[in-house]
Formats: C-alpha cells, structure tokens, sequence
C-alpha cells in the first residue's frame, strides 16, 4: 500500500521520504515544486497545490496513509494562513474521506500553546496560540477532530517541537525534536493503533527538561533516541513564553 506525504519537498518531509523509502515503503510525494535531489528511488512525485481540491482528491486516490506536511512554516499575514495552512489542510482531509483513507497525521506545532510561560508543570498546557501561524494550526486541529468523529478515519495531530539536527538555544532543552526523532514519531504515528479516533501528542525528543505532557507517547510506542541534555549548554534561557520569538514579535500588519 501506498502512503501520501504532503509538504515532501521540506525539510523535514525530504528526511521522511528517504527514511521510508528505504525501508521498503512505496511513497506518493506531493509539493509545488520539486525535491532539491529528486524523489527517492521508487517513489512518485506529484507537482500539486492543495488549493486546489481536485488537486488533492487525485493525490489521496488509492492510498493507506497520509502525512500532511505542507503549509507555511512560519509567521505571516493571517489571508496567507488560511489560504495555506486552513483551506489546504480541508481539502487534504476532505479528499482523504473521500477516498476513504484510514489514517491521516497532521503537522501541528508546539506554537498551539506558545502564549504559555515557560517553565510550567508539564501537565498544564492549555491552548494558547503565539501568532496567527500558530491559530491556523489551532484550526487545522479543529478539522482533525471533526473529520476523525465525522469522517470514518484515523487522526493524529502531531504538536512539533524545534526540529533542528542539533539545539542550538536555551529553550531547545525543553523543545527540541532530532531529525531521526521525528522519523520514529511520525512513522509510529501513521502506523499504531490508537484507542479513539483522535489524538494530540507533542513531538520532543526525550529531553531531561521538558514543559509538555508526554501524552500519547506509551500509546504509539513511540521511545525517543536523542536528549537536548547530551549537548553542550546553550546558556541560560531568557524567553518569557514557550513559544519563544514568535511569542514576542508583534502581529503582521
């Protein structure tokens, strides 16, 4: 069977798709511009914006699981949002109750909760976006929901943390996601089984220091490789919010 991965011309898409390739998944990959190296051996690429619904309907057509990476990745006026992030993330699940895929995980972030101070017990992280990129990932949680209870699928809103091949600031301790990491995650993700249709978890790496409920771990088997403790100190954290500088710009104009 053939897995979907939207957004596969990013960072963290073109690791997934050389990691799954060659463990023998076959991959249907979708962006609006090409892989930098070119797909992985064996895998389709699709040249596609999920603006377009007909668009995503033809992606999702025949495949078992769908990774949705796509989006923009960082602040910006809140029509870009939405167009991007919002819309585009209803289509893709639109598409997938359509065709009737089982699982769907989506790339939420960890900016869903960035408003909350840092240094929190890990247990309390209560929604509070950090700008409007992080509202339309709120959203796109609100959609995960609804299609999971609606829709006859699976989901799994994947809450992702700094993903960097190696912390470089303070609050990277408590936040930060190694590449190989995200691989082990987003993989158990599209894979376990799940005990209700709909589940939120936060995407860390196994960080001594940490400011999220590890909820959801046990129940995807998920087991982390790599600690931000085992680097070298960044030096003290000065950051008032979890969310760090996008908790701390003002809002687009």
């Amino acid at each position: 069977m053939t897995w979907l991965i939207t957004g596969a011309s990013g960072e963290i898409g073109t690791r997934l798709a050389a990691e799954f390739a060659a463990h023998g998944i076959a991959l249907r990959l979708l962006d609006r511009r090409p892989p930098a190296a070119g797909p992985p051996a064996g895998a389709e690429f699709v040249q596609a914006d999920l603006r377009d619904q007909d668009a995503a309907e033809k992606a999702a057509a025949g495949i078992s699981a769908l990774i949705h990476l796509a989006g923009v990745t960082h602040e910006g006026p809140f029509a870009e949002m939405v167009e991007h992030n919002i819309t585009a993330t209803h289509h893709i699940l639109e598409a997938a109750r359509r065709q009737q895929v089982p699982r769907v995980v989506l790339a939420s972030s960890h900016h869903v909760t960035g408003m909350n101070p840092t240094g929190g017990p890990p247990e309390k992280a209560p929604l509070a976006p950090d700008s409007f990129y992080a509202v339309s990932k709120t959203a796109m949680e609100a959609l995960g929901h609804l299609y999971a209870h609606k829709g006859n699928m699976e989901v799994v809103a994947v809450r992702i943390g700094s993903y960097r091949t190696h912390p470089s600031e303070p609050r990277h301790r408590a936040t930060w996601l190694s590449p190989r990491d995200a691989t082990t995650l987003l993989y158990a993700a599209a894979t376990q089984p799940l005990p209700s249709p709909f589940l939120t978890v936060y995407a860390t790496s196994g960080n001594t220091e940490r400011w999220w409920p590890r909820t959801g771990w046990d129940t995807l088997g998920y087991q982390s490789a790599d600690n931000a403790g085992q680097h070298p100190d960044p030096g003290p954290l000065t950051d008032r919010f979890t969310g760090g500088s996008f908790a701390d710009h003002q809002l687009p104009t």
